[in-house]
């Protein structure tokens, strides 16, 4: 039986993941349950829904026995996308956010060095993209918060190193997500905050510089895969390039009529967006006014004549025409 749930629902699982208190996420996880429909299609729902509640009161309470200290975590989305670092312990992770950005997260060469996020934002030509290192992946249990800003995030970066067994790390890194109800696969989907999630991945095989000559195992894994070193800095602008492009977003620079394009803040966009999903971003009035556009880039000459449904590229440049 299909669920047939309101849009308010879906509305209240877009709060759910801005709330960065547990309180105000078991306020809109309550409203959530009220609103919905019951009946056997929602019944697994309703118990992911109660479960989810009894865990963040669980938090709340250990949050109130250690005085009032946080022990949820909520990072706020910057940039043009956000990628979590995740994989097994000691494989360098922290020295790539170190390396990519102006972050200086604790580095250690024993495992478990990260205990708490580190955030970075890391520069690729004219954009910057958020990358959060986590504590390592491990079969133990792995914190509340850490799995929901693993859930939340653009795209999961696995890091593994060839001063491990390759396979073997991947495997457990997999079979520890999957746990938690979080996919790993080379295509994303919609996603919702209850149940098996589908996270984008790609995967960087690090510590190049001592390890691959001793390394015996052909390697076959089923995502996006590139190794390099972290500490030689080592492929890491390739490493960029790759993320950048399976985070699956384009950059399109604005211009008013009679006046050069705009090259500081681009709009960042999904891949297959429009010229009216531009429009859109950039102010909802012109969007609602939009006439035509004139397009460079990935036109057939430059400043075409386009418009609503014109599917847009990375850089193209675009200048609206509103009716009067």
């Amino acid at each position: 039986m299909p669920a047939n749930l309101p849009p308010q629902f879906y509305q209240l699982e877009r709060e759910y993941r801005e709330k960065k208190t547990i309180k105000e996420k078991i306020e809109v996880l309550k409203k959530m349950y009220a609103i919905m429909p019951k009946h056997k299609g929602t019944d697994k729902l309703q118990a992911e829904i109660k479960a989810r509640i009894s865990k963040l009161k669980e938090e709340l309470e250990n949050e109130r026995k250690r005085g009032g200290k946080r022990s949820f975590i909520h990072i706020e989305k910057e940039g043009a996308g956000q990628i979590t670092l995740v994989g097994p312990p000691n494989t360098g992770k922290s020295t790539i956010l170190s390396m990519l950005s102006n972050a200086r997260p604790d580095i250690g060469d024993y495992p478990f060095t990260t205990k708490t996020p580190c955030v970075g934002m890391v520069p690729f030509e004219d954009i910057q993209l958020q990358m959060i290192d986590l504590p390592p992946i491990a079969e133990d249990s792995i914190p509340f918060w850490v799995v929901e800003i693993i859930r939340n995030s653009d795209l999961l970066l696995i890091v593994l190193s060839f001063d491990i067994d390759i396979e073997e790390g991947f495997k457990k890194t997999i079979e520890v997500l999957s746990e938690k109800k979080i996919e790993v696969v080379k295509e994303p989907s919609e996603e919702g905050i209850f149940g098996m999630i589908k996270k984008k991945g790609v995967v960087f095989i690090n510590k190049k510089d001592i390890c691959e000559d001793t390394y015996s195992k052909e390697l076959n894994l089923p995502l996006k895969t590139i190794s390099g070193s972290s500490f030689e800095e080592k492929n890491l602008d390739e490493l960029k390039r790759v993320l950048f492009k399976e985070l699956g977003i384009i950059r399109v620079y604005t211009k008013e009529p009679g006046k050069p394009p705009d090259f500081k803040d681009p709009l960042i966009l999904k891949e297959g967006s429009t010229v009216y999903d531009a429009a859109e971003r950039l102010h909802k009035e012109i969007a609602r006014k939009l006439k035509y556009a004139r397009l460079w880039g990935s036109s057939k000459f430059d400043g075409q004549r386009v418009f609503k449904n014109q599917v847009l590229k990375d850089k193209d440049i675009v200048e609206f025409h509103t009716k009067k």
